[in-house]
């Protein structure tokens, strides 16, 4: 998924903290990311149950909930497809030299694929409502009312103990919200850890997505958005692992993405498609869906995406010239093809005007083309025919740039 430069790099940077700020105060976004998780509740007990996990504000700042965390997440997925965002001019990625068209191209994956992408967020915590457990800091009032779960309590057999504890939690913390006026919700969030000092766990939720419960969920979810049997196994083994992402991502290591394109093999993935994929998993729920805080400032940590780039890279530095010569040859395919569309081949510029083929027309088939494409001046040949080249050029950017590009 290499390109070696990006289509949008505006002047203009703006830090991801900046940029996340920026979306979660546009409404419409907002609005929109509320509407699928409401719509998805109604129909999905499952989902709708998965919404009131309560969050541990050390890894999920963002709100109390799973909601705040899912709606985050989708309202960035559709910032990127309304371009409102674009995450090469996100200051943290613009610094990646020679990284700008793999930032470019990750973009793309989103757009491509709007509709997976929202079904990983709504399916891929589905279960920590199920495996919810909790334990306290030593000497924490949390600690002193019995928020410290045994080990065995993560097992199966003891999902009404979990039930019981869960309940209990929220019992204590809608109480403790009804003190408090004025406030955030995630900084209702906050006051309720410092005061009380509970920490939430969801053990081995990621592979609970197993049970049959939740592949028949899987399996609603892929219908409901249009996916493919295929798409519906990618889904399947990101959500397995998507909690390993960020931890393999922490530094940079080749060796983590060897055994991610082993995964892909052996599971008949294309390996690119499927980091392509795996990238996109890790920024919206590891970089913008989990939020930090930090003496009383919110943050998003972009480190596991740049880690994760850089470690695709050195994994085999040299796919990169090979990925590129490629991307090129299919561009230029593209390119032929809609100038063959919109009247800017040969044939149709040779009748437009009103040359014979050799030298003379094949410098100014030339001159044309790359005008078009913005590598050169373009020529003139007079009012009529200068006009529809002009109208012809703009069919071209109609339908090789769309949304954006």
């Amino acid at each position: 998924m290499w390109r070696s430069q990006s289509v949008h790099n505006q002047a203009e940077t703006e830090f991801l903290d900046q940029a996340i700020e920026r979306i979660e105060r546009d409404e419409h976004l907002n609005s929109h990311a509320r509407a699928i998780l409401t719509g998805a509740g109604a129909q999905e007990p499952l989902i709708a149950l998965s919404l009131l996990t309560p969050q541990d504000v050390r890894f999920h700042a963002e709100g109390p909930f799973m909601r705040e965390h899912l709606k985050l997440m989708l309202a960035v997925l559709f910032a990127m497809v309304e371009e409102k965002f674009h995450l090469i001019d996100v200051e943290e990625f613009r610094r990646l030299k020679g990284y700008e068209g793999e930032v470019d191209e990750l973009e793309e994956t989103f757009k491509e694929h709007a509709s997976f992408f929202e079904a990983f967020t709504l399916f891929h915590d589905a279960t920590k409502w199920l495996t919810a457990t909790f334990t306290s800091l030593p000497g924490s009032r949390g600690e002193e009312l019995g928020f410290v779960s045994v080990r065995s309590h993560h097992f199966d057999e003891f999902a009404h103990e979990r039930a019981r504890e869960r309940g209990k939690y929220l019992d204590l913390y809608h109480a403790f919200e009804g003190t408090i006026t004025g406030v955030s919700p995630r900084d209702v969030q906050a006051r309720f850890y410092s005061t009380y000092g509970i920490q939430v766990h969801y053990p081995h939720h990621g592979r609970k997505i197993h049970a049959p419960v939740y592949q028949d969920l899987l399996d609603r979810v892929c219908f409901a958005h249009g996916l493919s049997s295929r798409d519906r196994d990618l889904l399947d083994d990101l959500t397995t692992h998507h909690m390993e992402f960020a931890v393999d991502f922490r530094s940079v290591r080749p060796i983590a993405i060897r055994r991610y394109t082993h995964l892909a093999t052996k599971r008949g993935y294309d390996a690119d498609d499927f980091l392509d994929l795996l990238q996109g998993c890790l920024f919206l729920d590891g970089v913008c869906g989990s939020k930090r805080l930090t003496d009383g400032n919110y943050w998003h940590d972009a480190t596991p995406l740049v880690n994760c780039l850089r470690s695709e890279h050195n994994f085999a530095p040299w796919r990169r010239l090979e990925k590129e010569e490629e991307r090129e040859q299919n561009e230029k395919f593209r390119r032929r093809k809609v100038f063959q569309e919109v009247g800017l081949d040969g044939g149709s510029l040779m009748d437009l005007l009103e040359m014979e083929s050799g030298p003379d027309f094949g410098n100014a088939l030339r001159d044309i083309q790359a005008a078009v494409i913005g590598e050169g001046e373009m020529p003139k040949f007079g009012g009529r025919i200068d006009l529809e080249i002009s109208e012809r050029a703009g069919k071209f950017y109609e339908r090789m740039f769309q949304k954006g590009e």
